[in-house]
This record gives C-alpha cells, structure tokens and sequence, in this order.
C-alpha cells in the first residue's frame, strides 16, 4: 500500500520542488530502508522495508515520467528503453543479490544494494545538476 501512496504523491511533489529532487528523495528513502533492515528487531526490519518500497516507488514513478519529459523525440522509444534496463537491471542485480546471499546473508545482501542505491544517488544528484 505505500507504494501506491508513494507513487502518486511524489508526482505531486514533483510539480512544487521538481523531478530531480523527488527523485533523490525517493532514492535516499531506499538507502534509508535497506539500512534499518539490517537491524535485529522484526518491528524495524518492517519499517524499513516500508521506507524501502516507499522510496522505491517515489523514484520509479519519477524516473519513468522523467525519461518522457526528457525525450526530444522518440518518446515511446525512450520509455521502452527504461524499462528495458529496469528490467534487466533487476534481473542482473537479483543475481548478483543470490550470490551475496549465499556467501555473505542478509547483512552482504543488505550492504549490495545499499552500494547500488549509493551509485544510484551519485547518478541522481549529477543528473539534477544537469537538468538545472
């Protein structure tokens, strides 16, 4: 259910603060997320798979409403492309999490996509930059 908030709210923080910074705040919250789930606790790991999916959401609703509104032309194109790399973006980071999972557990799958919403925000923040 947050996602579903979080995805129709953030179009409308888009409109009073702008797509780049939904689009960082969405990304944070996932870092944020994926951080609390390494705790002990089964109340805050449910709480931070619920600012996780809240993020996760945020930015995807921004981010595919983002590469329309970039697009000069070729706009379906664009968005195919999307979610083709969010597809195999997916696909490619779900193994990889597999792996990290067998030899490492939840802390070195939790640390794996932390670093990959950490890369994600770097590419945000200067993407932002650029947008301005």
């Amino acid at each position: 259910m947050s996602g579903t908030y979080s995805a129709s709210k953030a179009g409308l923080l888009t409109n009073k603060y702008g797509l780049g910074k939904v689009f960082i705040a969405g990304v944070s919250m996932m870092l944020a997320g994926i951080l609390i789930t390494l705790f002990d606790s089964l109340a805050i790991i449910f709480i931070g798979m619920l600012i996780l999916t809240t993020g996760f959401f945020a930015a995807h609703a921004v981010a595919s409403s983002w590469v329309g509104r970039r697009a000069k032309r070729g706009r379906a194109q664009a968005s195919s492309l999307y979610l083709f790399t969010y597809y195999a973006g997916s696909s490619i980071a779900g193994t990889l999490g597999g792996i990290f999972w067998v030899n490492f557990g939840w802390l070195g799958v939790g640390l794996f996509i932390a670093f990959l919403m950490l890369t994600a925000l770097l590419i945000a923040l200067r993407l932002n930059r650029i947008a301005q």
